[in-house]
């Protein structure tokens, strides 16, 4: 689940401005609790032999629906530890795990809405896969990774940002 952090943001551009060392630091503390989340969810991909025969590469294919390859769908799973720009309401996301791929996207949400199409009927009958989250939250490979960290990432990242602060903190008081 999403956690909302006010001053994130405004605390990475200090860390840059009076600590270079803590703002290389902190990218790294929230890079070592998603590399987990990302390692796993690239293991529950299937290979390219349990996906329907269909769905994968053909030689002379004009299909305009995404194939599956495994390789690639792997290789588009990753993380980011950068701000993205903020959305419509406002909200920015500090750190995030994505899928760059597109039919590693379908693996992962197929069958949340609609469970009785014929594709996901086909693919879950012959080769499974377990959906773990729950709503908008809820697939196969990434929500799944996410969901069995049991929120040890949220917390590792709210810990390296709260770390960050108070180290900030301690360095920028004056005495005298």
């Amino acid at each position: 689940m999403p956690a909302s952090v006010k001053g994130a943001v405004a605390l990475r551009k200090s860390l840059r401005q009076f600590t270079p060392d803590l703002a290389k630091a902190l990218p790294k503390e929230v890079a070592a609790a998603l590399k987990p989340i990302t390692k796993s969810a690239k293991g529950y991909l299937p290979d390219n032999g349990q996906v329907l025969s269909g769905w994968v590469t053909r030689e002379n294919s004009q299909a305009r629906f995404p194939t599956y390859n495994a390789k690639i769908a792997k290789a588009g799973i990753g993380y980011k530890t950068t701000p993205s720009k903020p959305n419509r309401r406002g909200f920015r996301s500090l750190a995030r795990v994505y899928n760059k791929s597109a039919a590693g996207a379908i693996y992962e949400t197929m069958g949340r809405k609609t469970t009785s199409s014929p594709f996901v009927q086909n693919q879950m009958s012959k080769y499974g896969g377990q959906m773990k989250g729950s709503d908008k939250m809820q697939g196969r490979a990434l929500f799944r990774a996410y969901d069995e960290n049991n929120g040890k990432a949220r917390d590792a990242v709210l810990s390296a940002i709260k770390s960050a602060a108070t180290k900030l903190n301690q360095r920028s008081t004056v005495k005298g």
